[in-house]
């Protein structure tokens, strides 16, 4: 039996390696990962049972250890297999290039932070520092939680501009279960913050909202 699996193991792996991840359905993706956490059973079953269960790939890898381990067959080792892909997944998106780049516009500034806030689970702030030209000196998280409900310290922010040297600022955090619409909690904060700044001599140039692939503009909405 455990020639039938190997055999089917190392096709599935040839298949992704000479055509890529896209080859591959959602199952068939999932069953190969599970290969290096289950090495010696067939993982066809639980990668079926695991997005019958979360419906998606995104589902499965958000769910919590104590939860995967619900699925007979996904132990110990499984889920936190699973955990760890996510967490790997979180930090490459979140790790800045070796080429910094420049934030001309709120496009560039959407740009930016989608692909840092879409895979939250749950909501953060985060702050982009920028030289006078546009130019990216760091992005620093500011803060877990809502704006309204984390009691986002704007001397924090203030301070974090200030000590970067930065001569505008983009303020971004996430609605993970929501649609990227500001509340008015956002609209005061934002308000508050840009009175801040410019006692410092600080522009802030956007606050940019994320939900699920998509952003809203502060600046491009008027609300700046």
């Amino acid at each position: 039996m455990s020639s039938v699996h190997d055999g089917h193991r190392q096709r599935l792996k040839r298949q992704f390696a000479e055509h890529g991840g896209e080859s591959l359905s959602d199952v068939q993706f999932l069953e190969m990962l599970l290969y290096y956490a289950i090495p010696r059973s067939d993982t066809n079953e639980l990668a079926h049972a695991l997005l019958d269960r979360y419906v998606t790939l995104r589902g499965v890898l958000d769910a919590d250890v104590s939860d995967l381990q619900q699925i007979e067959g996904i132990g110990e080792n499984a889920s936190l297999f699973l955990k760890t892909v996510r967490e790997a997944l979180r930090r490459y998106v979140n790790s800045p290039s070796q080429e910094k780049g420049f934030i001309c516009s709120s496009k560039d500034a959407g740009k930016y932070f989608v692909p840092i806030l879409q895979y939250e689970t749950e909501e953060k702030a985060y702050l982009l520092c920028l030289n006078g030209r546009g130019g990216v000196i760091c992005c620093t998280h500011v803060a877990t939680g809502t704006l309204s409900s984390v009691n986002v310290s704007i001397r924090k922010i203030v301070d974090e501009a200030v000590r970067r040297r930065s001569a505008k600022v983009v303020l971004a955090h996430n609605h993970p279960a929501g649609f990227a619409i500001p509340s008015v909690e956002d609209r005061m904060f934002t308000q508050e913050l840009k009175k801040a700044l410019q006692l410092m001599e600080i522009r802030l140039m956007d606050h940019i909202v994320v939900a699920d692939g998509d952003y809203v503009s502060f600046a491009q909405s008027g609300m700046l």
